[in-house]
């Protein structure tokens, strides 16, 4: 199965999408599309031996629309072109809008008009009225001919839109005044009264229609476009230009044109223009844009520079490592905007109802104008009532509730340094109720170090700390890292170690001085049929009583040694565990460490439930039981989240229902996780929680209102109140509550930039 994402032009709402949708999920070999109106972009995954990008991009042709693989962002914003051309369109339909309610307006509030066109003057002046709203009706109609090519060429298609409805209500009021107005020229050669036929004229209507459509289409873009502001503030981070020195020469050149392996030079107040390593010089980086810590960080030679942030202070020269789209910056945004493209599950209903909305409503007018011309014999009333309906109903509403939201949602998380990869997760982390946390580098620091060393033989200590440090030199796992580092600091000469073997979860073993040496937990050196003395046992346990791992050594078969390997506890795990509970979830600690050290470490920290000496392969089925709530004793299924940072995390962070990995933890984890932690504070976990309880709920108020809005207007439209209360609607009124609506429900979306947690 290949994965290609298309550009997708002629969509104006989410009939537009819908239809797209519909077309290419049809076609034999494809097995998912996800169309975004928000970016006009699709993402399909298909069988390439059945189907091609080509016959993808014909099939969207003929639905009505434009389709090309997507070649990445332009230089020019196709919303920013949209944008001004709609402004454009807007302010001379105004012009002639403003002119058309005097002519027809005016002598309500007493302007004059000249008697040759004043109605009230009798004789040909009305004639002459009409055929002036006539002119100024046909101009705004040449200004805004887009809705007339793509509504109808949607109707054509069968896939009518948000457009087609502009057009057939609009285009039946044009059609209908010049009907009137042939009926005005032939009742004046009949010498008859025709002034009480301009009140029946409805080109003020359609202009007024297509103005207000317009002003309700710019501000609602206007409005769209502040949701992607947290992507675009991401990719104008890095600097446009960067200092290179090739050939003994330094360079400015733009920053598309940079290269691995490139020199780059950084001055002081510089931004970072890719990703890289230090090399010569350093100084004080700040890195809040990505970290959102707002102390800048010292850096020195051999450290990693990311893309984005500012050398305030001092002088470096960096190898480019990471460029143009591989940059930490450019993943994020792309990550942002991937996120912001997907669908919460609450959005399938209100693209079903979208897809099928136009033709109800056109079938809704067509039944109220039959309805009122045989109940009052008027095609006035039947046609004033009839566009009415077409004109005040609002799929786009509908199809904007959910994508706006989710859209500014994990904009705004990205700006927190909450990387929310889809609208899955944030769907599933509004629902939490319980949160599963990894000890090490999750709860706790993850810088461990060697707290107790107990010597169990008569080797000297040092002999059996370089064993030790020389086993786990070749081992990746932070506990290894620490006692090898710590035998660096007592300066120890470490032995050559050959037939060296790492058990998963276990510990290390190896060849030294033609003995068989090991290193690791206790069950590691059982299985290995080592002998643990009683001595030994009970140092462990003081160990583990302060919340330090033991880690045993052993010669062949008898134990030599033991080491207490600790981890500071973060400052903020406390208030972490504290919050996840006031947010009504149950917290669980998983980890592989011993009982007794995971339930010390637990209780400095409030945590009530503890699984401890689980194997990193048995991560995922222990997480399984929290999840169906058998470990619980109550057989209630859970929606749960897992912390973790590790690899031997990445298979629980995929089991859960949302798994969230520490930004400092290991690629794998990272890229098993639905949610990314930048700034290794646990405390986020509570904001993301928070986050997408404020994003569902902002997703329902707009589902309520745009169902509540078109339930409620569309039978006020067809005139349901008239009869009692004298409740009516004109079309330009109806235009009017349309566009209103959906700038309500972008406007609502839009508070969650704010957003503080």
């Amino acid at each position: 199965m290949k994965t290609q994402k298309f550009s997708v032009s002629g969509m104006s709402c989410s009939a537009c999408s819908a239809a797209v949708d519909k077309a290419v999920r049809q076609m034999d070999g494809v097995s998912d599309v996800m169309v975004s109106l928000m970016n006009n972009t699709m993402t399909v995954q298909f069988d390439e031996n059945t189907v091609s990008e080509e016959s993808i991009c014909q099939t969207v042709k003929s639905a009505g629309y434009g389709a090309s693989v997507y070649e990445g962002k332009k230089a020019e914003d196709p919303d920013a072109l949209r944008y001004k051309n709609l402004k454009s369109r807007l302010w001379k339909s105004i012009v002639f809008a403003v002119i058309m309610m005097y002519v027809t307006m005016g002598h309500m509030i007493g302007l004059p008009l000249p008697g040759l066109i004043d109605p009230h003057t009798g004789g040909s002046a009305p004639l002459y009225n009409a055929i002036l709203q006539l002119l100024l009706a046909v101009p705004v109609i040449l200004i805004n001919h887009a809705y007339y090519g793509d509504g109808f060429r949607a109707a054509l298609h069968r896939s009518a839109n948000m457009n087609t409805l502009i057009a057939v209500g609009s285009g039946a009021s044009f059609v209908y005044g010049i009907y009137i107005l042939v009926k005005m020229a032939v009742g004046l050669s009949a010498g008859a009264d025709i002034t009480p036929l301009t009140h029946e004229l409805h080109f003020e209507s359609v202009t007024m229609i297509l103005a207000l459509i317009t002003l309700g289409r710019t501000l609602e873009l206007r409005a769209r476009r502040k949701t992607g502001d947290a992507v675009r503030h991401l990719l104008d981070l890095a600097p446009k230009s960067a200092e290179v020195r090739r050939d003994d020469q330094v360079i400015s050149i733009p920053t598309d044109e940079l290269v691995e392996g490139d020199i780059l030079l950084i001055r002081s107040g510089s931004g970072i223009p890719c990703d890289g390593i230090i090399l010569t010089g350093g100084g004080s980086v700040n890195e809040s844009v990505i970290t959102g810590e707002s102390v800048p960080v010292e850096k020195n030679i051999g450290d990693k520079l990311i893309s984005g942030t500012v050398l305030t202070s001092g002088y470096a020269e960096m190898r480019a490592e990471s460029v143009g789209e591989n940059t930490t910056v450019a993943r994020i945004a792309a990550l942002v905007e991937e996120a912001a493209t997907s669908k919460a599950p609450v959005q399938k209903l209100a693209d079903k109802i979208s897809g099928i909305f136009v033709p109800i409503v056109c079938g809704i007018a067509l039944i109220t104008f039959i309805i009122w011309l045989i109940s009052t014999g008027s095609l006035d009333t039947a046609v004033s009532f009839g566009i009415s309906v077409l004109v005040i109903s609002c799929p786009c509403a509908l199809g904007l509730a959910a994508p706006t939201a989710v859209m500014c949602g994990i904009g705004r998380g990205a700006e927190m340094g909450l990387l929310i990869k889809s609208a899955d997760a944030l769907d599933l982390l509004c629902k939490t109720e319980a949160i599963v946390l990894d000890k090490t580098g999750t709860i706790t620091e993850g810088r461990m170090q060697v707290e107790g060393v107990h010597c169990i033989q008569e080797t000297p200590s040092t002999d059996f700390l370089s064993v030790a440090a020389a086993l786990e030199s070749m081992s990746e796992h932070p506990i290894g890292k620490a006692i090898t580092l710590y035998g660096k600091e007592k300066e120890l000469d470490l032995p050559e170690c050959s037939d060296y073997h790492v058990t998963f979860g276990g510990g290390v073993d190896g060849m030294i001085g033609g003995k068989r040496y090991y290193c690791g937990n206790r069950a590691f050196l059982e299985q290995k049929g080592i002998v643990i003395p009683h001595s030994a046992s009970v140092q462990s346990e003081l160990f583990a009583k302060n919340g330090w791992t033991p880690v045993w050594v052993a010669c062949e078969d008898t134990t030599i040694g033991l080491l207490g390997v600790g981890d500071a506890i973060k400052a903020t795990s406390k208030t972490a565990v504290s919050q996840f509970t006031q947010l009504g979830a149950k917290v669980v600690m998983l980890t592989g460490d011993t009982e007794i050290t995971a339930k010390a470490v637990a209780s400095s920290v409030v945590i009530e439930h503890v699984i401890a000496s689980v194997k990193p392969e048995e991560k995922a089925a222990a997480l399984e039981t929290i999840m169906d709530g058998s470990y619980f004793g109550d057989d209630k299924r859970r929606v749960t989240v897992m912390v973790g940072d590790g690899v031997n995390d990445a298979p629980a962070l995929t089991k859960a229902d949302c798994g969230i990995a520490i930004g400092q933890g290991t690629d794998i984890a990272i890229e098993s996780a639905g949610v990314i932690l930048v700034k290794n504070d646990l405390n986020d976990v509570g904001h993301a929680i928070r986050l997408s309880r404020a994003v569902m709920r902002n997703i329902a108020q707009n589902l309520t209102w745009a169902f509540g809005y078109n339930m409620l207007c569309i039978p006020v439209a067809a005139g349901v109140f008239f009869p009692l209360f004298g409740l009516k609607l004109t079309p330009m009124i109806a235009a009017a509550a349309m566009s209103l609506s959906s700038i309500c429900v972008v406007c609502n979306a839009l508070r969650l930039r704010r957003y503080r947690g």
